[in-house]
């Protein structure tokens, strides 16, 4: 029996712990395989990871600015002490935890273990492969990079820092950001013509963003259907329950991955945040993107890796101009726009490398 170990950290339902579900998933139906996941924090401090996630959304959401301000400093500039910090706090845990568990294979879904595992790795304390699993569309200097022995990547931009970076072309995998099985393309047979367009808004798992705002700016207009994916906010969704529009249909949290696939195949187009892991599935699903806004740190940074390759439109201006249903219908009455913006999916998922992760993932073993 092979053991991988998956590392993404603290118990947010974030794309790190997406990304490496996803990857759990593929491995279900191979045999000899046994797959866990700990995140590293939890394991090291216990409820205090609890306090600290808290802390964490309560600080993107109320100040921003200083939240970006920190989150560059430390991981675009690469502030090597403030690492060396998380270095002191998590080392030796993450030493403990894989002398306890003695994987076969590491799989770093987070940059805080795959910097340490590097570092491991450097000191001869750590032997096994260990791979890369960016879950954004740009790579941070708080990345392990240089003794991983694989990297799973979704841009030629992130291939290219790599190469700059000293890693091997083969090394190196243009896979995208690993999705869940059950994550379909879309199937290709004649539908109905729709009386109205259908435009899914979501703002992540924990439903955050500027959710409620946006919904206030969401006029009556008999061409679009708008389908609001609450996440976990239950408070987003009692608020539709109580305005009761007629164009504004609230999702609750979604747990079956069957039922969203259905739900993103239903879809005409998505206003959303740029999320990694769902950005993914919407290039993925082929699925037209507007950006309405995006959290401090990753998403921030992510917006503008995507607007370089035209893979996501620009509707953050929704607030000032409020045009986002005029925004969508020239879109949409375009012919020349849609096809542009499919052709530049279309190169995006060309490009990726014709491998599945999980086999590249056995390899290893």
């Amino acid at each position: 029996m092979k053991r991988i170990l998956f590392l993404p950290f603290l118990q947010i339902p974030s794309g790190h712990h997406q990304a490496a579900d996803a990857l759990i998933a593929q491995f279900e139906s191979m045999p000899g395989v046994e797959c866990e996941k700990i995140d590293l924090f939890s394991y090291s401090y216990g409820r205090i990871e609890q306090v600290i996630s808290r802390f964490y959304l309560k600080w993107i959401h109320h100040f921003p600015t200083s939240y970006s301000t920190l989150y560059k400093r430390m991981v675009v500039k690469d502030r090597k002490r403030d690492i060396y910090l998380y270095e002191l706090f998590f080392e030796k845990q993450l030493e403990l935890l894989l002398y306890e568990r003695k994987p076969d294979c590491v799989i770093c879904t987070h940059a805080l273990p795959s910097r340490i595992l590097s570092k491991l790795k450097q000191e001869g304390k750590f032997d096994k492969p260990v791979l890369n699993v960016y879950t954004d569309f740009f790579i941070h200097k708080g990345w392990g990079t240089k003794n991983i022995d694989v990297h799973f990547v979704s841009t030629y931009r992130m291939k290219n820092y790599l190469l700059t970076m000293g890693i091997k072309p083969e090394q190196i995998y243009m896979t995208g950001i690993p999705l869940h099985p059950l994550l379909q393309k879309k199937p290709l047979i004649p539908e109905p013509p729709k009386k109205r367009i259908h435009v899914l808004i979501s703002g992540g798992s924990m439903g955050t963003g500027n959710m409620h705002d946006l919904i206030k700016h969401l006029p009556f207009r008999k061409e679009l259907q708008f389908f609001i994916l609450c996440g976990k906010n239950k408070a987003l969704y009692q608020q539709l329950i109580k305005f009761n529009r007629s164009h504004l249909i609230p999702i609750p949290f979604i747990r079956s991955r069957k039922m969203m696939d259905c739900i993103y195949n239903f879809a005409d187009l998505i206003i959303t945040k740029p999320g990694g892991v769902t950005i993914t599935e919407c290039l993925h699903k082929q699925i037209p993107i507007f950006i309405y806004d995006h959290l401090p740190g990753q998403e921030e940074i992510n917006f503008e890796e995507l607007q370089i390759q035209k893979l996501v439109h620009n509707a953050t201006g929704w607030k000032k101009q409020n045009h986002l249903d005029d925004l969508i219908m020239s879109f949409v009455e375009s012919p020349n726009l849609i096809s542009g913006y499919y052709e530049n999916i279309y190169r995006y998922e060309r490009n990726k490398d014709p491998v599945n992760s999980s086999q590249l993932i056995i390899e290893q073993l």
